[in-house]
């Protein structure tokens, strides 16, 4: 999964890169405006480090997604329309004989304020039922899908807990056909004041812990959004993103000369907001170093350092890194660093070519090394990422891979691919067969000892089986014939 998210990180990265921004806000913005809405997108397509955070932000809330989808981990919600459903039938019946069960602790009206106002609580089962319900939210949110997390508190009665959550949406007018016709508007125009009221149920310690971190996240309220996020470093980064964007977008609305006649706060109430809620604009290096000191000492995966090294455009730190990781990574992870390095060069961002070429050479050593018995299944895929470093070490890496095949049934395979890869498949296989002669020369002194002494080659047949055969690679080459008949006299001499 995490490979994964890695490619699509890049992905949404590189195509926000190629894709055409205007320059300034001018640019967009031609006239005046009362849309919040309209204003804040305009701020998102000219402010490229908004815009990133944002990326971002959709990227983690993607991944999520796609994680819950697949795992299911969150606990089913039951849609009966109907709000507190044990606790109204505990009132209905009343006193009842019916109702032995009766707890006089238990709120006596259904409005969502009675708990708090009366001091009492609900039935235990409904408890419950809004435990799930807040926790199912907050998942919908994290995932991005907040219309489903409304769609959601509406299947489970409870429309009031719906409409709290649709109040940080921007002001917007909507278009009308008819210039005499009413404005019809979407958003919310006391967006300040539900901020404030928002902190209230933020900072309510007895509250639904994830109810309070969907708040919290909302409102730009960091410390509640943090109580659910502790050990998860996308979760943490994600609170941290989603906050520095509420920041910046609340800091614009409020000093953009466009949104005065927009800004229906009160003077007190905005005053009042802005004592309770503050909040520092940080760098995404900040975030990240924010991020780190919330993990426990819990470190970062590989994966984990190429995403933020991706997301603060230092691939020359991947490189770096790379030199340490390829001689303990896993195959999977070096697999990886090999596709990321040949991803960059194409689309130009690769500032170190020798350190790219090391961990290439190093990827295709480990699939010449994963061979057994002589046999290659796809020797397509070797010549290919063979092809990529630079042709000198192509000819000993080829060369390696073919001292490895011994089967005649795949060495034609391997030389159609290495030929197919632009790999010169004649030098390697010339270098092959020195490899093998030159193994005998180490076990036995020279090759001229090893046919003449018949102590010294019932020592060791295999070897000497494996500079014959080796001559079978230039009998497959079309344009090797005549080394192969010079090599073959020479052995036989």
């Amino acid at each position: 999964a995490e490979e994964a998210n890695t490619w699509k990180l890049l992905h949404c990265l590189y195509a926000d890169s190629i894709m055409e921004h205007p320059e300034s806000l001018d640019n967009v913005i031609s006239e005046t405006t009362l849309s919040q809405q309209t204003l804040v997108s305009a701020l998102f397509r000219s402010d490229s480090e908004l815009r990133l955070l944002q990326l971002l932000v959709d990227w983690l809330e993607a991944t999520a997604a796609y994680q819950e989808e697949v795992t299911k981990t969150s606990a089913p919600v039951i849609g009966n329309n109907i709000h507190w459903s044990n606790t109204l039938h505990q009132l209905l019946i009343g006193n009842s004989l019916f109702n032995k069960d009766k707890n006089r602790a238990m709120v006596t009206c259904m409005d969502p304020d009675a708990p708090r106002r009366q001091n009492k609580t609900i039935h235990s089962d409904d408890k419950k039922d809004d435990n799930d319900l807040c926790k199912r939210i907050f998942t919908e949110i994290r995932c991005g899908k907040f219309n489903e997390a409304i769609s959601m508190c509406l299947s489970a009665g409870q429309a009031w807990r719906g409409a709290v959550l649709q109040g940080w949406m921007l002001l917007h007018y909507l278009p009308r056909e008819d210039e005499s016709s009413p404005l019809k508007i979407s958003g919310n125009p006391s967006r300040d004041l539900w901020k404030w009221c928002a902190l209230g149920i933020a900072n309510t310690v007895g509250e639904n812990i994830h109810y309070r971190a969907t708040i919290g996240i909302l409102s730009g309220h960091l410390p509640s959004a943090l109580l659910v996020c502790q050990g998860s470093w996308e979760d943490l980064l994600w609170a941290h993103l989603k906050v520095q964007i509420e920041t910046r977008v609340d800091k614009f609305l409020r000093e953009h000369h466009a949104t005065a006649e927009a800004n229906t706060t009160p003077t007190d109430v905005l005053e009042l907001l802005q004592s309770e809620l503050q909040v520092d604009e940080i760098s995404l290096k900040q975030i990240f170093s924010a991020v780190k000191s919330l993990m426990d000492g819990k470190q970062e995966s590989y994966y984990q350092i190429c995403q933020r090294y991706l997301m603060l455009g230092q691939v020359r730190a991947i490189m770096k890194d790379s030199l340490e990781w390829i001689d303990n990574a896993e195959e999977r992870f070096l697999r990886f660093l090999a596709n990321l390095i040949l991803v960059l060069r194409l689309t130009g961002k690769d500032p170190q070519h020798d350190i790219g070429d090391k961990v290439l050479e190093k990827y295709v050593s480990k699939l010449i090394d994963k061979l057994v018995d002589g046999s290659v299944e796809c020797p397509e895929l070797i010549a290919y990422y063979t092809s990529t470093v630079p042709s000198n070490r192509q000819t000993t890496l080829y060369a390696d891979l073919m001292d490895q095949v011994h089967k005649s049934e795949f060495r034609d395979g391997v030389v159609k691919a290495g030929v197919n890869a632009g790999v010169d498949v004649g030098a390697s296989a010339r270098m092959a067969i020195k490899k093998a002669i030159t193994d005998i020369q180490q076990g036995y002194g020279n090759l001229d000892l090893t046919f003449n002494q018949t102590t010294a080659v019932e020592k060791d047949k295999t070897l000497i089986n494996r500079v014959i055969k080796s001559l079978e690679w230039l009998s497959l080459i079309s344009n090797q014939y005549d080394e192969a008949l010079w090599l073959s006299n020479g052995m036989i001499r």
